[in-house]
């Protein structure tokens, strides 16, 4: 039996998940070559948080006064892709791209919209602008890799991993306590950590 490599369906679209990080900017240019390889439509998702279940990230830039959730992130969008197009002229595909906001937790949310509109495949950063230093996966990339039953492709920018003095020592700070937590749990302890104990 013969094994089957054509590609996939054209009219399905590739769903993108935007959430304005350095790695959704990469998954969206990932997309955009991979769309024009395939000639499939492309549709970039932005879920807006429901306060409700979490708090949001949105502040306005230039202003202090409230605005809607919806308008800031599409304001923010705007200015997302007017980056990515600046940067990458030759990515024709944002020209045709299709913009959804929904409003929801990422998650779940990123998959129903996949499923409705029937992607072949989602396209998402490594982590976004809420996910801690030390994690390898975002946790958002994670669950919609587990809840998907299309292929989920993971894109890391060139800045990925890279961390400013913050965020360093707060990475190294935590490295520490769960390094001292799994030698607590083993039952492991040398003269360092007797120090570091009395220190604290």
């Amino acid at each position: 039996m013969s094994e089957d490599l054509s590609l996939p369906d054209v009219g399905k679209p590739i769903l993108v998940a935007i959430d304005f990080s350095e790695d959704s900017k990469a998954a969206l240019i990932w997309a955009c070559r991979f769309a024009a390889c395939t000639g499939a439509p492309l549709t970039a998702l932005h879920v807006v948080h429901d306060m409700a279940s979490h708090p949001g990230f949105y502040h306005p830039h230039k202003t202090d006064r409230l605005e809607p959730m919806q308008d800031v992130a599409e304001s923010m969008m705007d200015d997302f892709l007017a980056q990515v197009q600046t940067e990458h002229p030759e990515l024709k595909t944002l020209q045709a791209l299709d913009l959804q906001f929904v409003p929801g937790l990422p998650p779940t949310r990123i998959v129903e919209v996949a499923t409705l509109l029937k992607a072949q495949i989602i396209a998402m950063g490594s982590r976004g602008v809420t996910a801690l230093p030390h994690r390898l996966l975002g946790a958002v990339a994670e669950r919609v890799a587990e809840l998907a039953t299309i292929p989920v492709v993971v894109v890391k920018s060139e800045t990925h991993g890279k961390l400013d003095k913050k965020d360093k020592k707060r990475a190294e700070k935590q490295r520490k306590k769960d390094r001292k937590k799994l030698k607590d749990i083993l039952g492991l302890k040398n003269k360092n950590d007797v120090k570091d104990d009395m220190n604290e």
